[in-house]
């Protein structure tokens, strides 16, 4: 069983809907683990693009639970996401290109600032992807 920090309301059920069971069923209380779980094991280490991508979708997923909530609450989610958000900051580096790939950046309107974790890699993800993306200078 998740304790149970963060709020789980209809409004954010609403927008899990097409998510995995565990994500609908609890919302935040499941993907902000999940990202700290990513931030501390695997941001440095993860080595596949899919295995990549899977853990980005965690932290996309906390942008649009943030985005159905009052300034208050998001303002203390926000607060507990800065330290997770540069752990990951300080084990990867900035590429110039969208990690989805164009179309999917295109269709979903990522940009650098907002998805800024959807612009990043580590060494080891970059190398397996050997010349499809470059290092942001």
């Amino acid at each position: 069983m998740l304790r149970e920090k963060y709020p789980h309301t209809d409004k954010i059920k609403e927008v899990l809907k097409d998510k995995s069971n565990l994500v609908q069923q609890h919302g935040l209380n499941y993907v902000s683990p999940t990202w700290q779980r990513f931030a501390d094991q695997y941001a440095d280490t993860e080595e596949m693009i899919y295995e990549w991508l899977n853990d980005l979708d965690a932290r996309r997923i906390i942008d649009e639970v943030l985005a159905t909530l009052s300034e208050t609450e998001r303002h203390q989610i926000e607060q507990d996401l800065k330290p997770i958000d540069n752990t990951v900051l300080a084990k990867t580096f900035e590429i110039n290109e969208c990690v989805w790939g164009d179309k999917v950046e295109t269709e979903n309107s990522y940009n650098r600032q907002k998805h800024w974790y959807n612009y990043r890699m580590n060494d080891h993800v970059f190398e397996s992807e050997s010349g499809r993306f470059t290092k942001r200078h």
